[in-house]
C-alpha cells in the first residue's frame, strides 16, 4: 500500500503564542509542521514548547523561506507586522495558489491605509487573515473554501468562532 504524504503547513514568524495550537491541530489532521525562522532563539523557544507538549506529530525547522513555502500546502504568517517586504519576492512564486493564512492578536484593520496588504503582494495566493483573541477567532478572506478550511483547522485546535 503506497503511504500518503502529509500535508504540510509553513509558519513563518514569531510562532511562541501559536504553537500549541497549530501543534493540537496537527497532531489531529496528520499534518506536519514546518516553521521557519532565521532566530535561533526563536527555534529554541519553539522546541522546548513541543517537547513540554508532548503531542507526537511531525516537525521541521528550516531557514529558507522559499523552500519551506515550496513545500507546504498553507503558508501561516504570524506576526504580520514584523514581515520585512523583500520576504514576499522571496515567495510570490512558490506561494501561487497556496493558501496564505495571516493571524494576528489586533482586531483586522478595515482601512486599506492602516492594513499591510498582502493580496497584492501575492496575488495569486488564497489570502485568509485570521484574528484570534483569547479562544475566539475570526476568519476574513475573499476565497470561500480557504476560509472554509482555516475555520475548521482553529475549531479543531479548540478555537471558536465570533
Amino acid at each position: 500500500m503506497k503511504k500518503m504524504v502529509k500535508k504540510t503547513i509553513a509558519v513563518i514568524g514569531d510562532t511562541g503564542k501559536f504553537c500549541p495550537a497549530l501543534t493540537k491541530a496537527a497532531v489531529q489532521q496528520d499534518l506536519r509542521l514546518l516553521f521557519i525562522s532565521h532566530n535561533e532563539e526563536v527555534v529554541s523557544k519553539v522546541k522546548a514548547q513541543l517537547e513540554e507538549l508532548k503531542k507526537p506529530t511531525e516537525v521541521e525547522f528550516i531557514s529558507c523561506e522559499k523552500e519551506g513555502c515550496w513545500e507546504a500546502e498553507i503558508i501561516a504568517f504570524t506576526r504580520p507586522e514584523e514581515i520585512e517586504p523583500v520576504l514576499f519576492e522571496r515567495i510570490r512564486q512558490v506561494s501561487t495558489q497556496k493558501t496564505v493564512v495571516v493571524i494576528s492578536h489586533r482586531p483586522v484593520k478595515t482601512s486599506e491605509h492602516e492594513k499591510f496588504c498582502f493580496q497584492e503582494l501575492l496575488p495569486h495566493s488564497r489570502l485568509v487573515e485570521l484574528e484570534i483573541k483569547g479562544s475566539e477567532f475570526r476568519v476574513f478572506g475573499r476565497n470561500l473554501e480557504a476560509n472554509q478550511y482555516v475555520q475548521e483547522f482553529f475549531e479543531a485546535a479548540g478555537y471558536q468562532q465570533k
